[in-house]
């Protein structure tokens, strides 16, 4: 490290210089021969007032900043420290390009000096971290933060990351060195000059490789464990008295008398399995320790035959199974038990593929920097599984390319690498396997699930919808004439590159005479999809849209089960099509082949085509695949199902889109039934006060399948340890406009979270009020004094869920999968905010088609369906409150119809039996919130 480096932080009145921006402090770390000589400290008058939030943020004040000098004063002692050094931020276009423009503003000239970005640097060098957030890189990389969002603190800090960047790179192999170089140069600024430099330093050394690395192909590999490594004590006996149990947790856990009981019920099962009465039904409460409760006495039974399958919603929910309930179960039973997460090879990258990547497919900065995580994180993963790499936007056209489509790899450059064929291998020998409840009805049929195994449906109560969205294809014909047409533009438009790039190549898998022939598919399936399109159009669509709806968008529901019956021409055209699209997809995936194969004949230009061919051929896959599904449920049609006809324009039948919604699952049912040896379906909330005829009708099982059903007391005494608040000036949500409501909410939001200081979450029942709630938050005072957190806005689920759980002040807002299956224990959450009752929308089409057919058989929609499914959910988010007898929470209703409808007592009635509502004004409450949590 030759260079003298000045690591930069400014803090300023506004992010933005245009919008009267000053610079109220300077900080700033020298860094000479790799060490940190100096730390400069200047608080500056920006001569402009400084706003509250920035107060907040930095705890500087106008009185603090005075008596200070003003930039103008400051800036040519700034000027000369810096002038023949390195510039290096946490965000070096903000910071390089503030103060510069400061500079200029005064009349002096900028600083035209080298600059360097450790966001980027970090964000390559560290490929699996969430966050990079200076406050959260040094939280990760245990750098000590005394002051953050104070110039001086920030840029000592920065200036630590930048060594540890540099150390961390010298660690590096130098084959993955110098390809970091060689991408480098998007980087920004002039952040390559510290790849190039470390490969200057490195390179002639002893580059030997660790023993944990292995090279192929110009790639480092991290070395993989091919066997399953486990320890397990087959000798040992199930701890079936309480004193066992006792033994087994001291220490660990503390002896519950439920999840002992669940334990025994499970176990007793697993030893009289009934061959006929397979599934077993048990609700168990929140925090009465359910996934031990399973997992514990069902890993008595397992053997590589008969295997424990867990099957849950969410990937949350999967991954805290793994990085929490398996440790725990390993800890009391002393073994060592390895379960799998099982996924679709779409999850994995294809080494192969991303090969080709590198050089072939360049396209923007993003791109590189991608590549360049990559290149880094192969050193590090075992998996290939790219979520390690916690992005928050798979759908760079890098990820199509580099995605594994699952087939077998065989003598290409890295099929002895494959890391979808290591990961089939490891779910053959796993004995505990965790996965998606809709992959689990999706591949029912493979062999990894074992012959004889036991099922475990984690949060059961969305069983039935995973398995109905499983057999239920939607179809959208203007995407897939898109997709065509840009395949069949890219093969015309690049007709001589292609002419000329076969007739050089000696193996003739495709050739001239292919590219001739495509173009007669491409007008086959135009003409089918026309013919499909005016078919469906004038049998279902032309006359259920009145003359006055025609300029509007069309949504057309059919719940009575007619669409296709008797229409012999759509099924032919359906099936031509599907013959059609099959033979493009293939003959494109046979251009990839011979692409790879005769990569020394393949110039650049060739190589871009390629890669543009196969982003649009996995789009095209991806809808033949549905359109086959859409053929097969036409086909099935004894079964009970709605369809969505959706029209953008009705004047043109190419914005048609078909969605087809399964509602009969028996036979999925059936298959699963058959499928597993036992059966346990659990959750914290699938009976209606303490009745499960909802549930097995919703799943539809038959009684004679039925070996068990067992509900488990509340051992959390939520009638002690929580209240519902509901203020009483609360006005009814139907006498509100849209932006009324949003504008309610966020009132109440601010009014809690100015006076109290508990970790809070709320619950929508829509993105879109998630959405505008959050937007209007963001314009209060509440964003300088609390994190807020928010699905879908800012970041995934469990990102924001990670950054709540290590949160002082943080709100979350939550939908969806928010609502259960979430834990935060002792102090993480205290404060529950619930919109509205979470009453299902009856213009959703899956909600319509199904409560029609429900209509349809004589049942009462709101008392069989509407209203158990809202206590259900209002169930399992009261559920993300208490999780421990320990644990103490309140909820804030915003919703007064639980007090004034009739169905409201019902709705209390199936809540925790003696559970307070309180009714009193926002300004009791909240002194009461405080009482009762303090």
């Amino acid at each position: 490290m030759k260079n003298s480096y000045a690591v930069v932080d400014l803090e300023t009145t506004n992010a933005n210089w245009h919008d009267n921006g000053r610079i109220i402090q300077f900080g700033c770390a020298l860094i000479e021969d790799g060490e940190i000589v100096k730390i400069y400290n200047q608080k500056i008058n920006p001569q402009v007032p400084i706003p509250s939030r920035i107060t907040a943020l930095t705890g500087l004040s106008d009185e603090d900043v005075r008596d200070s000098p003003t930039f103008e004063e400051m800036a040519p002692k700034i000027f000369k420290l810096l002038k023949n050094k390195v510039f290096i931020a946490h965000n070096v276009n903000f910071d390089f390009t503030f103060l510069n423009r400061e500079f200029k503003r005064i009349g002096m000239n900028e600083l035209n000096i080298k600059a360097i970005d450790t966001v980027e640097l970090s964000q390559i060098l560290f490929p699996t971290i969430s966050s990079y957030k200076l406050q959260d890189l040094t939280g990760y990389l245990s750098i000590q933060h005394d002051n953050p969002h104070s110039a001086d603190s920030d840029a000592l800090v920065t200036a630590k990351l930048f060594l540890i960047i540099i150390k961390r790179l010298e660690e590096l192999p130098i084959q993955t060195l110098k390809l970091l170089a060689d991408f480098g140069k998007d980087t920004i600024r002039d952040t390559n000059m510290v790849f190039k430099q470390v490969v200057h330093e490195v390179e002639g050394k002893n580059n030997v490789l660790p023993d944990y690395l292995y090279e192929r192909n110009g790639l480092i590999l991290r070395k993989k464990d091919l066997h399953v490594s486990e320890t397990i004590d087959r000798t040992s006996k199930y701890p079936d008295t309480k004193l066992d149990k006792q033994k087994m947790l001291e220490g660990v856990l503390d002896y519950r008398k439920n999840q002992a009981k669940l334990m025994d019920d499970i176990y007793q099962t697993s030893q009289h399995r009934n061959k006929h009465k397979k599934w077993n039904l048990i609700e168990a409460p929140t925090g009465s320790g359910k996934t031990l409760g399973y997992l514990l006495p069902l890993s008595y039974v397992v053997n590589n035959n008969q295997k424990l399958v867990i099957a849950t919603t969410t990937k949350v929910l999967q991954q805290q199974i793994i990085d929490q309930s398996i440790p725990l179960l390993n800890q009391v039973t002393g073994n060592s038990y390895h379960a799998e997460v099982v996924k679709s090879s779409y999850n994995f990258i294809d080494l192969d593929r991303f090969y080709e990547a590198l050089d072939n497919y360049r396209m923007h900065s993003h791109t590189a920097i991608l590549k360049m995580k990559i290149i880094v994180w192969l050193t590090m993963t075992t998996t290939g599984d790219l979520s390690e790499l916690h992005l928050t936007n798979y759908n760079s056209p890098l990820f199509t390319i580099i995605r594994h489509r699952g087939e077998q790899k065989e003598n290409t450059l890295f099929s002895r690498d494959d890391f979808w064929m290591y990961q089939q291998n490891r779910y053959q020998e796993s004995l505990i396997l965790v996965t998606n409840q809709s992959y689990l009805a999706r591949n029912i049929d493979s062999s990894i699930w074992g012959g004889n195994s036991y099922l475990v449906v984690d949060e059961a109560n969305h069983f039935a919808n995973s398995l109905r969205d499983v057999a239920s294809p939607s179809v959208d014909f203007l995407k897939l004439n898109e997709y065509v047409k840009k395949i069949s533009d890219i093969l015309y438009q690049n007709r001589v590159t292609l002419r000329y790039a076969f007739t050089e190549v000696t193996t003739q898998l495709w050739n001239y005479q292919d590219l001739q022939d495509m173009e007669s598919h491409f007008q086959a399936t135009d003409e089918l999809i026309e013919r499909l399109e005016f078919n469906v159009f004038e049998n279902y669509v032309q006359d259920n849209v009145s003359f006055k709806n025609r300029e509007q968008f069309v949504s057309i529901i059919d719940s009575g089960q007619k669409f296709g019956k008797g229409n012999s021409e759509l099924i032919d055209l359906l099936s031509d099509l599907i013959v059609e699209l099959s033979l493009i997809v293939n003959r494109i995936d046979t251009l990839f082949d011979q692409y790879n194969f005769q990569k020394n004949f393949i110039s650049v230009e060739l190589s871009k085509i390629i890669s543009n061919l196969i982003i649009e051929n996995s789009k095209l896959r991806g809808i033949l695949a549905n359109v086959d599904e859409l053929l097969q449920s036409l086909q099935g049609q004894n079964q009970e199902f709605g369809v969505e006809l959706e029209m953008r324009d009705y004047y043109e039948p190419n914005t048609l889109k078909i969605s087809w919604r399964q509602f009969d699952i028996k036979n999925l049912i059936d298959q699963v039934t058959e499928r597993f040896s036992q059966i346990v379906a659990i959750g914290a909330a699938i009976t209606i006060q303490k009745d499960f005829s909802h549930f097995i009708m919703d799943l539809q099982l038959d009684e004679e399948q039925i070996n068990q059903m067992k509900i488990l007391p509340d051992a959390n005494n939520m009638a002690r340890n929580s209240k519902i608040f509901l203020p009483s000036d609360v006005p009814d949500i139907f006498s509100l406009e849209e932006d009324e409501y949003f504008d309610m909410v966020t009132r109440y939001i601010v009014e809690i979270l100015d006076n109290l200081d508990h970790q809070t979450m709320i619950l929508f029942n829509s993105l879109n009020t998630l959405s505008n709630v959050y937007d209007r938050l963001m314009r209060t005072d509440v964003k300088e004094k609390w994190e807020i957190l928010a699905q879908g806005v800012t970041g995934t689920n469990e990102k924001i869920k990670k950054r709540f759980a290590i949160g002082k002040r943080s709100v979350l807002l939550g939908a969806n999968s928010f609502w259960e299956g979430v834990d935060f224990p002792k102090k993480m959450l205290e404060i529950l905010i619930v919109t509205r009752i979470p009453f299902e929308s009856p213009e959703q089409p899956d909600v319509k088609i199904r409560q029609d057919i429900l209509r349809e058989r004589g049942l009462n929609i709101f008392k069989a369906d509407a209203l158990p499914k809202a206590i259900l959910q209002l169930r399992q988010g009261l559920g993300r409150l208490v999780r421990s007898p320990e644990d103490k929470g309140v909820i804030l209703l915003l919703d007064n119809r639980i007090l004034t409808k009739n169905y409201g007592k019902e709705i209390l009635n199936s809540l925790p039996k003696g559970l307070q509502v309180v009714d009193e004004n926002i300004d009791l409450i909240k002194k009461d919130i405080n009482e009762f949590l303090n």
